[in-house]
């Protein structure tokens, strides 16, 4: 099986590793999204493919947690 590379990636294959990318990060810094996923209707207003990630609905805890840390990311 050959691997696919960054060159070699579609852009479906890359937006399903900056998911899980991005789980593992939130993850890491105690801000777990339990429903980020790939929106199932990738498609913009104009009807182009959008690959878009839906970080899913989050707890008052959890939204706290993520303004601190964006915060302090300034």
């Amino acid at each position: 099986m050959i691997e696919a590379t960054p060159e070699t990636r579609t852009p479906t294959e890359a937006v399903q590793e900056a998911v899980t990318d991005l789980r593992k990060a939130a993850k890491e810094a105690g801000v777990p999204f339990p429903s980020l996923r790939l929106d199932p209707k990738p498609l913009g207003e104009d009807g182009a493919l959008t690959h878009l990630i839906d970080t899913g609905r989050i707890n008052i805890g959890t939204a706290r947690k993520l303004t601190k840390i964006l915060r302090a990311a300034r």
